[in-house]
């Protein structure tokens, strides 16, 4: 059975084939992708097919969904393995989305391997997601390493973050007064 995570106004389900248009366009907003490490620009339908193609059923340590906005559909994606990683589509930015689905999948994570640390980070620059981290407890690691961003073509600097069961909770509870 596949798993989904429901949140007051999203839906975290499994990415499949009628995304493919969604992911595409999402992907081919340069100021997206450009903050992205392994994702190419432009992005093809060839791209999201191959991806929908690798993806796995759901599991503690190894997850990727489709965060859907219903009556939208697939707005952007968010997965956790050996980091926590996401992206959102450009117009559904400062509606709290991503603190939303990335809150649920890490309550979910977190119930099932509890002594877990959640590693993650963002390219230099990338200041919107470093606050969406920071708002779920993730603390920066004071670490800089340089990683090849496929669609920039070039080598960028990036901020590690990290989480633990702990700080996520203390954050959570900062999450329900705002």
């Amino acid at each position: 059975m596949d798993l989904t995570i429901r949140t007051s106004r999203l839906l975290l389900r499994p990415q499949v084939e009628s995304d493919i248009p969604a992911i595409v366009a999402g992907l081919n907003d340069y100021g997206v992708t450009g903050y992205l490490t392994v994702v190419p620009y432009p992005y093809t339908d060839a791209d999201a097919t191959d991806w929908i193609a690798m993806q796995q059923p759901a599991r503690p340590g190894a997850a990727q969904f489709a965060i859907d906005l219903p009556g939208t559909g697939l707005i952007g994606v968010l997965g956790i393995g050996k980091e926590l990683g996401y992206w959102l589509a450009r117009r559904h930015h400062g509606h709290g989305y991503m603190t939303e689905a990335s809150e649920a999948l890490l309550d979910w994570h977190f119930a099932l391997l509890p002594h877990s640390v959640v590693p993650s980070g963002a390219h230099v620059g990338n200041e919107a997601s470093l606050r969406v981290q920071k708002k779920l407890g993730f603390v920066d690691t004071g670490v800089r390493d340089m990683r090849f961003a496929a669609s920039q073509r070039r080598e960028v600097e990036h901020v590690n973050t990290s989480l633990v069961r702990a700080d996520f909770e203390t954050a959570r509870k900062s999450l329900r007064r705002d």
